[in-house]
């Protein structure tokens, strides 16, 4: 059995299980992993492969998704001279329709309006919801943090011009994405209570988000989290993954813009935790950036395990400053799982559960 190379730049997710993850993952997922991409071999990380593959890594385990009214793609412009795509999903009722807007996962680097596109579908067809997309430029082409401006850009954009341009309520508004879209989804909360116009956010749904700067550690050792050291080999994201992707963000940042960056690097250094909406963090159990183990209220049951998990810290800041919290961990399966629904429950869950909540947030009086 091969186990991590130590090279960054050959530490490919195709893999066969490290054995210090063998007890830790779900059975069903582990045959899937090992019947699909388990005997992939080693080679070096090549960042145009992975782009044109990324949006079908998981597609051995994806199921089909259901049909919504009408999907159709716009070009807007978020400033003077940037223009970003976004993908509009519409529901089989009449308009004007609650907006979910998604952010795609991708390390920053990665990602399209295909990655998604499966979830983006049930929530439409589920919650009965316009679901709008949102393609923000990647890194290193464009320095970071514009995934997180592009994408409060478009959420200002959909705000102002939502009702006109695509039939939805801009009165009912939430945000969520996966990984790297869901810490966008967190960041765009702070920036649109701190607006000058009032954006009405009632709800951000996060799935794995990235929370942390881990740029600060140079091993997995380092880490304050225990659940970076305990699954420093997980399956699909490990550390050495996660030390090429922050790479490839901080590179695009220029000497002369670090400072500015400021907290979109660590959500940790928000200056404000408080007046955000309700907040639903869903983690996977064999994740370097996971969180809690089953859906509670953060004020009944946090404080005795926040200190194990970046994102439970996350989670308790938020509560402590009088917000809303709910949080789930998913047993067993590593980061990418909400993009396996065929084969995993954690999965259907994932789905089944974050369009509930947004049905709950923008639908109900």
């Amino acid at each position: 059995m091969a186990t991590a190379a130590n090279s960054e730049s050959q530490h490919e997710v195709l893999q066969p299980i490290h054995p210090s993850m063998v007890d830790r993952l779900d059975p069903v997922f582990a045959k899937l992993y090992n019947d699909n991409v388990a005997s992939t071999p080693l080679k070096p990380i090549d960042l145009a492969a992975l782009r044109r593959n990324y949006s079908v890594l998981y597609s051995y385990g994806t199921a089909p998704a259901p049909e919504v009214a009408r999907i159709y793609d716009k070009t807007i412009q978020i400033e003077p001279g940037i223009e970003i795509d976004v993908r509009v999903y519409q529901p089989d009722t009449t308009g004007p329709w609650p907006v979910h807007i998604d952010f795609h996962g991708g390390g920053w680097g990665l990602g399209d309006l295909d990655t998604e596109a499966h979830i983006c579908k049930h929530i439409c067809h589920r919650a009965k919801v316009a679901v709008i997309d949102v393609a923000y430029r990647l890194v290193p082409e464009t320095p970071f943090p514009a995934g997180i401006t592009d994408s409060f850009a478009a959420v200002q954009y959909i705000h102002q011009h939502g009702a006109e341009e695509f039939n939805i309520d801009p009165t009912r508004i939430s945000l969520g994405g996966v990984s790297a879209g869901a810490c966008i989804a967190l960041a765009c909360a702070h920036l649109a209570r701190d607006a000058g116009t009032s954006i009405p956010i009632q709800l951000v749904a996060a799935g794995t988000p990235t929370v942390d700067d881990i740029s600060r550690y140079t091993s997995a050792a380092d880490s304050p989290f225990p659940s970076m050291r305990e699954n420093e080999f997980a399956p699909t994201l490990n550390w050495q993954r996660l030390r090429f992707f922050d790479a490839l963000k901080n590179k695009s940042i220029p000497a002369d813009k670090t400072e500015q960056v400021g907290w979109f690097k660590n959500l940790f250094d928000a200056p404000n935790f408080a007046n955000l909406p309700r907040t639903v963090i869903f983690t996977a159990g064999a994740d370097p950036l996971r969180y809690s183990q089953t859906i509670v209220q953060v004020y009944n049951r946090l404080a005795d395990i926040c200190d194990r998990n970046e994102g439970e810290r996350y989670g308790q800041i938020l509560a402590a400053n009088g917000n809303e919290v709910l949080l789930k961990r998913y047993p067993g399966v590593p980061h990418p799982f909400m993009h396996m629904d065929k084969e995993l429950w954690q999965a259907k869950d994932f789905i089944n559960r974050t369009a509930r909540e947004i049905k709950i947030a923008l639908l109900s009086d």
